[in-house]
């Protein structure tokens, strides 16, 4: 009895999470999106980017035909934006970044 072994690949899901894992932490830390970052429609098209990014990553992970490498990578930089706020947020409460001058 012969079988056939379906071959992992990368799918277009795959490529579209790292897309916007990447838009995600480009925003946050990348010098020439600073000024996306000070604005209403900024920080709401960088939630509902980050959001998707976060969607389309764990429904790559859960299906069997995915290789996970890239998922993977595309969930961590899909939290940036929210790592970001938690690190500042403790940093304000334990006095690593001063609050007001």
């Amino acid at each position: 009895m012969i079988r056939e072994v379906q071959v992992r690949r990368y799918s277009f899901v795959s490529w579209i999470a790292l897309a916007l894992g990447v838009i995600c932490f480009s925003s946050v830390f990348g010098e020439w999106m600073h000024v996306f970052r000070g604005t209403f429609y900024g920080g709401l098209i960088l939630g509902i980017s980050s959001l998707a990014g976060f969607i389309l990553s764990a429904a790559g992970i859960f299906r069997w035909s995915e290789k996970k490498a890239l998922l993977w990578l595309a969930l961590v930089l899909s939290f940036t934006p929210f790592l970001y706020k938690l690190a500042i947020f403790i940093g304000f409460m334990t006095g690593w970044i001063p609050f007001a001058p």
